[in-house]
């Protein structure tokens, strides 16, 4: 995500064209780090060209891109059956002021979907296999310095084709393929903290025992001596509060060798009656981690913490600093119209604000680890964050699959370690929906194939556990008794169920006995709903809605009586709505081709009713609205014939969602009534319309 890099001094803007030659990146003096983004003056070709990494290729007719950028914008909403998975190639030149010399030179890469290899100057710098994660390519020993000949060329090789070792496999959302995250350019010092440690800052935060009368906290990283010779050095990790005041300090020495990463940790002194985080009061720390040579500052890193702790409990739920808090939230998909998934920082918090004013408190990163921008706003608007790999549909029973996945695992977790928003790590979703021959199942007949995949669950909980003891390894199921049955629902910490009784199957009233049936059954268990909801169609309203009818009538009621059901099981851990916003769903979709309408708002980021529904039930704010807006042309009205006679109205209800006390209702002028909004918040008016204009 894109930060401010503190005492950093960029020479000019880097060459947004090939002809003209670019200018240089600069450092200004005294600089430990320069962190700057090179997401402009790109070069983009959509095929697999041979030879593009080489300087000396032409790109003169390759489209002009910015970043980010995916080339899946349009296609998955086309007339063909699906959208294009292959290869495409990037490129930037680039020069690097003399002053960098004797750096070392990184690109750092928030995401690349999702297969890249990176070139510079013809040789290849480093590669990467996931979409969603970040990685780091040292480009040292590749890159010249100055200008005239000595410009750089970055090609970048991306193919988001199929694979059987990469996840996710089967999925109901698009791969937008592309560099649709942020690049950076970072020089160091040849002694700085490591910046290959899976795409992390290369520093690692706890608090162990944190509580509301002391804040403990510790540190620990390592640090990289790339100069000639060994290296006496101090590391210091302050605390400030948010004003930048120092609230506690340490230091110690290492003595770093040559070539080697030296591992440190330290204990700061507790802070008295710390702060705590919370979506309520989302305090944030920084903690300053910087090394030091002498009195010479070699290098400097900041990560931003709260003070929390937090539990989850079969009987009581979950609780937040010692406090009952039922987790209240919904899921997101990155990717939004005419953007794919492409969006910058601004829109990412733009919808990460969208879902706190709604009310909720919690949001499940739906299916896969999202952009640095939208942890940053999870933890400074205060919304629980439950993270994931995208393990989806489907595993690979293979040790290339496994492995993958392992390292997607670390670079998740690494890469959030800190952020105090994160409460959970999730490493798969719905894993027997499908066979891994591609057709849907009911039962999962195949007992070597489960076997295989509770092997791999069980890798991948050890991995999380190892990561990061401190949080709580999760994975989301369906309703198949396949994961009870093959021991996979017994290996997370906390499994979530994905429901959606009364929109693919049942009635609204089979979710609460689903529920009370876990519940009961495993009263040792934490229930988790984590995934439900019903679609609609902005074109669809009815009086007599029904399963599968995309009104948004059908919609809003499916969610009341979830909400209602959700509200009399005090013991539920949490809910999360699918989805925030509806998605694109390649190939299938529901009433509108390719699009998954499940969510509170539309791609496009308007609002829905029922979006209005959750804000009466969560956000103590007072507000009222009235619902049915798509349904601005109705029969029914009362109306003059030529002949004198008037016909009366028939009365239409009226759905106004409301957390105030009495509501009342006009039409026309002329009021309906005063009404108290029922236990969701809802009041009800039957209207008589006019022929005409009329105005609630």
């Amino acid at each position: 995500a894109k930060q401010c890099a503190p005492r950093i001094l960029i020479a000019a803007l880097l060459s947004a064209t090939v002809q003209a030659q670019s200018a240089p990146v600069g450092i200004a003096s005294g600089s430990v780090r320069t962190r700057v983004t090179i997401n402009d003056g790109w070069k983009y070709r959509p095929d697999g060209l041979n030879l593009a990494e080489r300087p000396a290729m032409p790109d003169s007719d390759w489209q002009r891109v910015n970043l980010p950028h995916t080339w899946n914008v349009t296609d998955p909403f086309d007339d063909s059956p699906s959208y294009r998975r292959g290869i495409g190639w990037y490129r930037k030149r680039l020069t690097l002021d003399e002053k960098l010399r004797g750096k070392r030179i990184f690109l750092h890469f928030e995401g690349v979907n999702q297969v890249a290899e990176v070139f510079v100057n013809g040789a290849f710098a480093g590669g990467h296999k996931g979409g969603y994660s970040a990685f780091t390519v040292d480009i040292t020993d590749e890159v010249k310095y100055g200008g005239g000949s000595n410009e750089n060329v970055v090609a970048i090789k991306v193919d988001n084709s199929h694979s059987p070792f990469i996840a996710p496999l089967s999925v109901g959302f698009a791969l937008y393929g592309g560099i649709y995250r942020d690049v950076w350019l970072i020089a160091t010092d040849p002694v700085h903290i490591t910046m290959m440690d899976h795409g992390s800052s290369g520093v690692f935060l706890t608090t162990p025992g944190v509580s509301a009368t002391s804040g403990p906290l510790r540190a620990r990283g390592s640090i990289v001596n790339e100069s000639a010779s060994p290296r006496q050095l101090r590391i210091v990790n302050t605390l400030l509060d948010v004003r930048r005041k120092p609230v506690a300090e340490q230091s110690s020495t290492v003595l770093a060798p040559v070539g080697r990463e030296t591992r440190w940790e330290q204990s700061l002194p507790s802070v008295r009656a710390p702060r705590l985080w919370s979506p309520s009061d989302p305090y944030l720390y920084t903690v300053r981690t910087e090394v030091y040579e002498g009195s010479v500052l070699r290098d400097r890193v900041e990560n931003r913490i709260g003070f929390r702790w937090f539990a989850f409990d079969a009987q009581r739920g979950f609780s937040l600093n010692g406090k009952k808090l039922t987790l209240r939230g919904t899921n997101r998909h990155q990717d939004r119209d005419g953007l794919g998934s492409a969006l910058s920082n601004e829109q990412h918090l733009h919808d990460l604000r969208s879902i706190k004013e709604m009310g909720a408190n919690f949001l499940r990163l739906a299916h896969y680890p999202q952009d640095p921008a939208v942890l940053a706003a999870a933890d400074s608007l205060g919304l629980l964050i439950w993270e994931e790999i995208p393990v989806v549909n489907y595993i690979t029973p293979a040790a290339e699959f496994t492995h993958n996945s392992e390292v997607m695992l670390r670079e998740m977790i690494r890469q959030h370690y800190n952020h105090p928003s994160v409460v959970m790590w999730g490493t798969m979703n719905e894993v027997f929906l499908w066979s891994p021959q591609g057709f849907r199942i009911r039962n999962q007949i195949d007992t070597a194939y489960m076997s295989r995949t509770r092997e791999y669950a069980q890798r991948l909980d050890s991995v999380a556990r190892n990561e990061d003891p401190a949080r709580v390894t999760t994975m989301a199921v369906h309703g198949s008794g396949d994961y009870d049955g093959s021991g996979v629902a017994r290996v997370s910490q906390v499994v979530g169920q994905n429901i959606y009784s009364g929109w693919y199957g049942g009635v609204f009233d089979d979710l609460g006995k689903q529920l009370d049936r876990r519940h009961t059954a495993n009263p040792a268990e934490v229930v988790f709903v984590s995934e439900y909801g019903a679609e609609d169609d902005y074109r669809v309203e009815s009086l007599e809605p029904e399963r599968f009818d995309f009104s948004g009538t059908w919609m809003r009621r499916f969610h009341e009586s979830y909400i209602r059901q959700f509200n009399a099981r005090p013991w539920l851990a949490g809910t999360a709505i699918w989805s925030q916003f509806d998605f694109s769903q390649p190939e299938t979709g529901g009433s509108i081709p390719y699009m998954n309408q499940k969510g509170m708002e539309r791609w496009n980021r308007i609002r829905k009713d029922v979006f209005y529904l959750y804000k009466a039930n969560w956000n103590p704010a007072p507000m009222a609205y009235i619902a049915s807006r798509g349904w601005p042309r109705r029969t029914g009205t009362t109306a003059a014939s030529s002949t004198g006679m008037v016909s009366p109205a028939v009365p239409q209800p009226v759905d106004v969602y409301s957390n105030l006390e009495r509501i009342e209702l006009f039409a026309n002028g002329r009021s309906l009534g005063v009404k108290t909004p029922d236990d969701v918040r809802r009041a009800t008016w039957d209207v008589p319309f006019v022929n005409g204009r009329n105005r609630l």
